[in-house]
């Protein structure tokens, strides 16, 4: 069985960690080739030593186009002297504005994209929605069959429809990473719906409790209840309001540390709101951490932030790893957690983290029952369903 996965890159993230636990439970006869847009990330190395590792051509140039917008690259071509792309580009960037399909404006770039001279038996557009890997995987992949997978809320990350309505017809199979992601995706794009089907991040429990035996953990000798949230530093995890939660917690006595594990274009600004609401004794950053799970397996409460997630990986490994959860009431919150049960599901906003968190703080005994009621199952027969 010949397979490929494209995704952007293997940095440090919730989808690239998805992918390497897939990978390690794939069998070996299966011949696996991954394709990047950027051959980059800390977790290329974690990949087991079979897999084939492909960095797409040309990528700087698409890169480009897709990072930096289309009008860019006209611009590009104009001062290059390449009249015929530029009148040809030009041709597909006002077709996408009237249209919203951003497929016909790959077009303008399709000359870098020559295609891949391997003939697969499955081929997976892996980092979804990523317009541009559902448009290659269609495009200049010869595969027998075609698998897309969708990690995230489809009503919060997809505007227009148009470009979904157009190339997810062509995939045999669509695979979301939870019931309600299922949901939200089949409500937005109906004609797909016969397609679609939930195949959940696979987590292996005995790998998670190895993980979390080794490694690095907190360091500063604070034996009081530890808060932690892991994740990328970024606007849709929501970490931007932890000062302010943090702050309004420490203004009325309780005792706590909170610490970030990740980074980001967040890092400067949680970093300065630490600074000015004067949190350096309650909230630590502690940076990117490969292996994070023995913080995890060290802390008292494990909090994710986020404004949206199609899954939240860290969520379950949180919880295979015996910790009570308080999270954001994103769409598969209910697939992960039974509030009041196992976990609290809270409004998304500073205030719903506040009220969370803080009845933890002032209830020991609600914090010792979610801890008795998790029960957490490990997902790795979910690979039984890949082969198509």
């Amino acid at each position: 069985m010949k397979v490929l996965f494209f995704i952007i890159d293997m940095k440090l993230g919730g989808t690239e960690k998805s992918l390497l636990n897939l990978l390690r439970e794939l069998p070996n006869t299966y011949k696996v080739d991954v394709l990047l847009l950027k051959k980059q990330g800390i977790l290329l190395k974690e990949l087991p030593k079979h897999i084939n590792i492909i960095e797409i051509e040309h990528n700087e140039e698409i890169n480009n186009f897709i990072q930096k917008s289309p009008l860019n690259s006209l611009k590009q071509f104009l001062l290059r002297g390449n009249i015929l792309k530029f009148i040809y580009g030009l041709f597909n960037y006002i077709n996408y504005k009237i249209t919203g399909n951003y497929g016909v404006n790959y077009k303008t770039i399709n000359s870098y994209m020559p295609v891949l001279n391997i003939e697969y038996d499955i081929a997976v557009a892996y980092a979804g929605p990523h317009d541009f890997i559902s448009y290659y995987v269609v495009n200049k992949v010869k595969a027998s069959r075609r698998i897309q997978w969708i990690h995230f809320d489809v009503s919060k990350v997809i505007s227009l429809t148009a470009f979904g309505d157009k190339y997810y017809q062509y995939f045999d199979k669509i695979f979301c990473v939870s019931e309600n992601a299922k949901l939200i995706f089949d409500k937005k794009f109906p004609k797909c719906r016969n397609k679609t089907s939930v195949f959940k991040n696979i987590v292996s429990k005995s790998i998670l409790e190895k993980s979390a035996l080794v490694g690095e953990t907190f360091t500063d000798d604070y034996d009081g209840l530890k808060i932690l949230t892991l994740g990328r530093l970024s606007e849709e995890k929501g970490q931007q309001l932890i000062p302010s939660v943090v702050h309004r917690l420490k203004k009325e006595k309780f005792k706590f540390k909170w610490y970030l594990i990740g980074d980001g274009n967040l890092k400067d600004d949680i970093l300065s709101q630490i600074e000015e609401l004067d949190l350096k004794d309650n909230l630590i950053v502690l940076g990117s951490k490969i292996n994070p799970y023995r913080f995890v397996k060290d802390c008292d409460i494990y909090v994710q932030t986020s404004f949206h997630e199609g899954y939240c990986l860290t969520v379950h490994e949180a919880k295979i790893l015996e910790k009570p959860v308080v999270m954001t009431n994103v769409a598969s919150a209910n697939n992960l957690i039974v509030h009041g049960e196992d976990g609290l599901i809270v409004e998304i906003s500073e205030d719903g983290l506040y009220k969370g968190v803080k009845s933890l703080l002032e209830d020991w005994k609600l914090l010792k029952l979610l801890e008795k009621n998790l029960l957490c199952q490990e997902t790795v027969s979910e690979i039984e369903r890949f082969n198509i």
